[in-house]
């Protein structure tokens, strides 16, 4: 286990890092998918802005991982272009 690993191990003993750390990796986990997705095509963000019918500086700001202004239309026209499936889902929380 590397020093980071350690650390990590650490922190997640902590109930409030926990909590802030899964609503900041759910944040980030849409911006690393759209932009995985977009550099597994080959596509530039200007490539992609085209594609949804949006600007580069749109796309720049969407797969950063503390973009917190994301809406359903944007998400399903961004999917579409990167033939991708959408999926929301509410899932119930553990019980503590």
């Amino acid at each position: 286990m590397d020093d980071f690993q350690k650390q990590m191990a650490r922190l997640r003993k902590n109930p409030a890092f926990v909590i802030a750390f899964d609503k900041r990796r759910a944040k980030a986990e849409v911006a690393f998918q759209i932009r995985r997705l977009r550099e597994d095509r080959g596509w530039t963000q200007r490539e992609l802005a085209r594609q949804v019918g949006c600007t580069q500086q749109a796309i720049s700001a969407i797969e950063q991982a503390g973009y917190t202004r994301h809406s359903l239309p944007l998400l399903r026209r961004i999917a579409e272009a990167l033939d991708a499936d959408l999926v929301v889902a509410l899932l119930p929380r553990k019980a503590a």
